[in-house]
């Protein structure tokens, strides 16, 4: 080959390899949303058979350095789609174990809804288990949501009926911001929870995100769960928000679920030991679970409550005092997070609201739930708000308020009654929502 050729030859070699390094850093750095899946469906799938049916699984194997059959990973699927979120999580996991990802809803033929996974009786689940725990040393069941109810179910099934050996090599069910309750109450309301809550003898780990919609209401969680004589702990996730690695700062939540999740097992399984904790056997139990449906639109209150007075910082740094502020005004009060995307999608509609009202005799507030200064500040310049922002930094008025599921608002009186209570977003200058806005707005002002 002459000197010109090899020279050639080479830059051309030169040339591919630096595109082929340049793509591949263009995906190392590329941000992923939630509808990215292509990490995902490069993921190997294998049939496992249980002793009455075939189920079609994402199967991971652990890296060589851990010993064969050891631990397994049992995942089971809520009905979100698995995105690259979950393709960086269960590869992370196979630093210490193997991992079976089920996709629930796909490998069922259920349709992805959470009301279809609230209904199911778990028998997937106790089939599952049982499969793993006849070939692994250690299994860890991980569900996500509102997947915690079928699971729950599933092992209590799997405890009536699985000997001592294997019940004891199950080690930790790792729950992530878990979803007990039967429905998203009315604004406002407690919340109801699955009998199956209170009727579990498990070891558990909760892993809330921090920021999440339920960190204010897992403790309840937490209580009833402990009440069956689970043993359970919960961890808050520092920065996390609801979804996790699903949703938002995917790549570096992902990384700390893979490296977060191994960890509270160790530490699970050392208690264990520690304690000589025994997954017991479980007796037959009928529980009728209650219905599951979806609360949504405007819900007028029977009975028109007083509303509770706060006192908050507004995003500009004056101190807000609420209803004393406000005397003679009927109130929209919204609860939202950054977030939240109804949350977002509300606000113009909210802002555009105001220019049909009288200012005299309605105001719109806003608590901001566990948004940092530095994050609303960057937001407002995004996005317009033309009411206030008050501040709820640690999420106190949004728990005294009950609120449980985000955007929350309420339409009290120019006399601080509430009258209607609505846990969506909504579309504010709507002819419907703005009849609700004149309605309030107009009961009169009886000063005290």
């Amino acid at each position: 080959m002459s000197k010109f050729n090899l020279v050639s030859a080479l830059s051309v070699i030169i040339l591919v390899t630096s595109t082929l390094s340049v793509a591949s850093d263009d995906k190392q750095n590329k941000e992923f949303t939630f509808m990215d899946r292509d990490m995902w469906f490069e993921l190997p799938q294998s049939e496992i058979e249980t002793r009455s049916e075939t189920y079609t699984l994402t199967t991971l194997k652990a890296e060589k350095s851990v010993k064969p059959n050891q631990r397994l990973y049992l995942w089971i699927g809520e009905p979100a789609w698995p995105n690259n979120g979950d393709a960086m999580v269960v590869k992370g996991l196979t630093k210490s174990g193997d991992v079976w990802y089920l996709d629930t809803p796909e490998a069922l033929f259920v349709d992805r809804s959470r009301i279809t996974m609230r209904g199911m009786d778990g028998d997937f689940v106790a089939e599952l288990v049982n499969l793993a725990t006849e070939k692994y040393q250690q299994v860890v069941l991980i569900t996500l949501d509102v997947g915690a109810v079928p699971v729950l179910r599933g092992l209590r099934k799997w405890q009536e009926q699985a000997d001592a050996e294997l019940r004891n090599r199950f080690k930790n069910l790792v729950l992530l911001y878990p979803s007990l309750f039967v429905n998203a109450p009315v604004a406002g309301e407690v919340p109801e929870l699955y009998p199956i809550t209170s009727n579990s003898a498990l070891p558990i780990t909760i892993l809330q995100p921090e920021q999440g919609a339920q960190s204010n209401t897992i403790g309840l969680s937490e209580r009833t769960l402990k009440m069956g004589g689970s043993l359970v702990n919960t961890i808050q996730v520092p920065i996390a928000t609801d979804g996790y690695f699903k949703y938002q700062d995917i790549k570096p939540m992902a990384a700390d679920a893979a490296k977060r999740i191994p960890e509270v097992v160790d530490q699970k399984i050392a208690l264990l030991n520690k304690l000589k904790y025994q997954v017991a056997r479980m007796d037959p139990v009928e529980l009728t679970p209650p219905e599951s449906k979806i609360i949504a639109g405007m819900v007028k209150l029977d009975k028109p409550k007083q509303m509770q007075s706060f006192s908050l910082k507004a995003l500009e740094g004056q101190q807000i005092r609420v209803p004393e502020d406000y005397k003679g005004k009927a109130l929209l009060v919204n609860f939202w997070a950054t977030w939240c995307p109804h949350c977002v999608e509300e606000i113009p509609s909210m802002n555009r609201a105001l220019d049909h009202l009288d200012e005299d005799r309605f105001a719109m507030i806003s608590v901001s739930y566990k948004d940092t200064q530095e994050i609303m500040e960057e937001f407002v310049k995004e996005v317009k708000v033309d009411f206030p922002i008050l501040m709820d930094y640690d999420g106190k008025v949004s728990e005294d308020w009950k609120v449980f599921a985000y955007p929350s608002s309420f339409l009290i009186d120019a006399n601080g009654r509430i009258r209607y209570a609505i846990n969506s977003g909504s579309i504010w200058d709507s002819q419907e929502m703005l009849g609700y806005l004149r309605e309030v707005m107009q009961i009169p002002y009886k000063p005290e």
